[in-house]
């Protein structure tokens, strides 16, 4: 195996990146064109690669070629994404190779392809973009730690200050989580449900969009539709939710409110197709809540719609997307002048 002295980063450890190619000469081509701007540790090869990852890591940016003898790159970077997962992985690819290389992004291991031969200036362009995209991992990841200590401090006034924060990510959804509980405590509470229910609603319904912590904001502010990866991970917000909240004990009753407030009545919804009353009444409840937040409110592909059109949105789809039980106690309130 080949040793290099490592470079020296100046004690920035966020410009690293590990090239991993099997021929020293375009390694070497490789390190001239981005050492304006990132410190590269060189491999020669998937098994010095992996060593350097083991024993230099972690890399914020990961490249390798595709073409390497013993294990190709697609499989190199899996192992990477397996040890190191927050690195960001780039892989180039000849023209030869576009199929494997199209596969190995679709099954989500690498970040991005380029095909060679690469210009300095679109490899360079490129670990910008990784470098950008390693620290919104890393940030993501603090948030999240930051979020469990909150809420294991359990009080309300905690509570809705961290709703306030997630809400606050995007101008978009600014106070919608507490505009939601609200109005579905008054529908709890015009459905008779007793206190420790209520409460239920109450801690479920501010922390029901906590998973949006880890959805990007180029998704939350998109002024278009979404295209079908950017929905996924839209609809990831609910999995993510739950991943939160699980380890904490006394959030497991509300966790069917995080969990279930996209399915329908009539099992169309998302993640589990669940229907009727095999849905939490909490989580009937707070989707009606919610959908009607949603419709009168702006968001960036569209204006809040006016109180009555929203009314009778919801109304028509009652039986399909609400519970219509829920539904008849929502006409109530609003025959009442208590929508707000």
């Amino acid at each position: 195996m080949n040793q290099r002295p490592r470079p020296e980063t100046g004690g920035c450890d966020e410009t690293r990146v590990l090239l991993v190619d099997d021929e020293p000469l375009v390694l070497e081509g490789l390190r001239r064109s981005v050492s304006t701007e990132f410190a590269a540790d060189l491999a020669e090869g998937p098994e010095e690669g992996l060593a350097k990852l083991k024993e230099d890591g972690p890399y914020p940016v990961v490249v390798s070629d595709m073409r390497m003898p013993g294990m190709d790159g697609a499989k190199f970077l899996a192992l990477v994404r397996t040890i190191s997962p927050d690195s960001i992985r780039v892989m180039l690819t000849g023209h030869g190779d576009m199929e494997a290389a199209t596969r190995a992004v679709n099954e989500g291991q690498i970040f991005r392809f380029l095909t060679k031969p690469v210009t300095p200036e679109t490899l360079l362009a490129t670990l910008r973009e990784c470098t950008v995209q390693y620290h919104a991992t890393r940030l993501e990841k603090e948030k999240l730690k930051i979020t469990i200590e909150a809420l294991e401090q359990l009080d309300l006034g905690t509570l809705t200050a961290l709703a306030r924060a997630i809400d606050a990510k995007s101008a978009w959804t600014a106070g919608h989580s507490e505009r939601v509980t609200n109005l579905a405590l008054k529908l709890g509470n015009a459905m008779g449900l007793p206190d420790k229910s209520l409460a239920i609603l109450h801690r479920g319904g501010l922390l029901h969009d906590i998973g949006k912590i880890g959805t990007p904001l180029t998704i939350l502010d998109k002024p278009g539709n979404l295209d079908p990866e950017e929905m996924q991970f839209m609809r990831d917000h609910v999995k993510i939710g739950v991943h939160i909240l699980e380890p904490i004990p006394c959030f497991r009753e509300a966790l069917p409110i995080v969990a279930q407030h996209h399915e329908w009545f009539d099992g169309s919804g998302y993640p589990a197709g669940l229907a009727g009353e095999n849905i939490s009444l909490h989580a009937r409840i707070l989707t009606v809540a919610d959908c009607y937040d949603a419709i009168v409110s702006d968001r960036p592909y569209r204006k809040g719609l006016p109180k009555r059109q929203a009314v009778e949105i919801l109304t028509r789809n009652s039986g399909t997307q609400f519970d219509p039980k829920v539904i008849e106690v929502f006409m109530g309130l609003t025959a009442a002048g208590e929508l707000g």
